[in-house]
Order: C-alpha cells, then structure tokens, then sequence
C-alpha cells in the first residue's frame, strides 16, 4: 500500500515536472477563457484533473472562481470528474458580473460536468457534504481571500473532505500570509507535505508589461502544492517565512481599535502624509472619511481601545457526554 501511494506521488512530482516544461496542456483561449491565473497553474490543474478522471470516488473542488478560467479548464479535460466552484463573487467584481461570464462560460464550451456553488467559502465548506455526492476532494484549488485566516480556514475545513491521494495546489503564494497559513498548516498536519513551490519577484501589478506577459506564462504571483503523504515518505519542506512577527502582532493592536475596519485607509493616509504627497494625502483623507460613515454606527459606541467583542457571552459553560 506504501509503494503504491509512493508510486502516485511521483506521478504527481512527474506532472508538475511536465508542466514546468511545456505550460498549458490545452489553450482554450481560442474558447474564450481568460484570465489572471499563470499558464502553468491552468495547466497543472488540466492534468491533475485528467489524473483522476477514471476515479468514480473523486472530483475537483476550487475556493474562488472569478470569471471560470480555472474551473472550467480543469472540468474540460475530464467531463467525468464532477468539478465544484465555490465563490459568493463579493471581491473582484465592481461591475457585478462575474458570475455571468463564468456560467456563459460553462454553457459556452457545454462543460457539464462543472458547478458554480454561489455562497461564501467558509459557508460551503461547512457544508460541502452535500454537493459532494459521496465523492471525495482529489484536487483542491485554493484561490479564495488571501488573508491568514481565510488562507487557513480553506486549508484546515477541507481536510475531512480530502481524497486518499489528494492534491492540493494553493495560488497566490507570493503573499506572506498565503505562504504563513501553508506553513503552519503543514507544520500541525504532518501526514501532509509540501511537493512543489514556485514564486514570481513581484505581483503582477507591479510588473512592467514586459514581465507581466514573461509570468502569466508561468506560476503567475507563486504557487505551493501539498500532497496527503501519511507514511512520511516525503522529507519535510516549508514555503519561506518572515521570522519578524510584527505584521502579525499589528493585528491584534489593531483589531481591538475603536475604528479597526478603517485600517487599510488609514495605512493608505500614513503613506501619503510620510511620503509627502499632498495630492496622495487629500484623496487618502476623503477615502478615509467616506470608509467612516459606513462604519459609523458601528464603531462609534465601542471603546477607544482593547475592545474584546465579549459582551454577553457566557460566564461559564460545559459541554457534556449526553446520556
């Protein structure tokens, strides 16, 4: 049994190496599907889905799903396999409509096999049994919110979901959180390990044109991917982390702030002013202050500082062995 899942590991190692080489397995550009996922992580994705087309007990699952490039990419490759989108569409989509493009998409290219689960992530998780038909999660795309928890969150509520032989690819794993939550993740689950890591020198946004189209042909913005390894067969490997703390102990300071939901502007003002932007300082300062009326109602009966959330919770409770 250690041989065989041996053996499957290095199947997976072998498709990454191949991805590494050649990209894309399809190009279904031609089909209409864009998007801002690298060239190797849709292609990786493509052949991980092809890997478990024959497994009547599998399907693919992915946390954020924009506009169907990923899912739909992956679905095509094995109409078999049951492929589940998660995604709310609440970030990344100003114009309200991203779920419209991505279900065109599905019915565009008659990829049948693949379902949009419009709800929170956190939500479809806790309730993912449901969709899942009795199948089990073989491939995992975690491509949801990048802060720490959520990062975390996706990583740990998926685990009773996951497949024997489950893949796991995280995106986005530029960010210091994403990279954080998978090395904490991986450091309390060791019957799991990191098999590839990949990373970009900067996000796409602050790439010249020239680079931009350099790296959307790769791992565009960094990838991790982690395999179910029980029998330790795997050495031990961690994403690179920042030993100063500090950004993380900044949250705690700031989450118990009177106004801690104005945090990013308010960051976005003390760059302007320490910058010496007038300009910067003024649309800051209204950004700032447009933030404050929404949560003004809300903020302005807390405490200036160290507010705990704990009013009216219980001041003692058990849980208990019924019968």
């Amino acid at each position: 049994m250690a041989r065989t899942h041996l053996d499957f590991i290095k199947r997976v190692v072998a498709t990454i190496r191949v991805t590494e080489t050649d990209g894309l397995l399809t190009d279904r550009s031609g089909d209409g599907l864009t998007g801002i996922s690298g060239e190797k992580t849709v292609g990786l994705l493509q052949r991980l889905a092809r890997l478990f087309a024959g497994d009547g007990g599998a399907c693919y699952v992915e946390i954020g799903v924009f506009q169907g490039l990923t899912l739909v990419s992956a679905a095509l490759e094995a109409p078999a396999l049951p492929c589940l989108g998660i995604d709310n569409f609440a970030t990344l989509d100003p114009r309200g409509e991203n779920k419209r493009i991505a279900l065109g998409r599905i019915d565009g290219v008659g990829a049948a096999n693949a379902q949009l689960i419009d709800e929170d992530f956190e939500a479809a998780l806790d309730g993912l049994e449901a969709h899942l038909g009795g199948r089990r999660i073989a491939v995992y795309f975690v491509d949801g919110p990048h802060d720490y928890r959520s990062q975390i969150v996706c990583l740990l509520k998926a685990v009773r979901y996951l497949h024997d032989d489950a893949v796991i690819v995280v995106d986005d794993a530029n960010y210091a959180d994403v990279r954080q939550s998978t090395a904490d993740f991986l450091a309390g689950r060791p019957d799991f390990r990191m098999v590839f890591e990949a990373y970009t020198p900067a996000h796409p946004a602050n790439m010249t044109p020239a680079e931009k189209a350099r790296w959307e042909r790769g791992w565009l913005n960094g990838v991790n991917v982690l395999m179910r390894d029980p029998d330790g067969m795997l050495p031990g490997m961690f994403p690179p982390t920042n030993p100063d703390r500090t950004l993380y102990f900044n949250e705690w300071l700031v989450h118990r702030l009177r106004r801690a939901e104005l945090a990013p502007e308010a960051v976005a003002l003390a760059d302007a002013i320490c910058g010496g932007d007038a300009r910067a300082e003024e649309k800051a300062r209204k950004a700032l202050l447009n933030k404050y009326e929404i949560w003004r109602n809300a903020a302005d009966g807390r405490y200036p500082d160290r507010n705990t959330f704990s009013a009216g919770l219980t001041e003692g409770r058990f849980n208990e062995v019924v019968g």
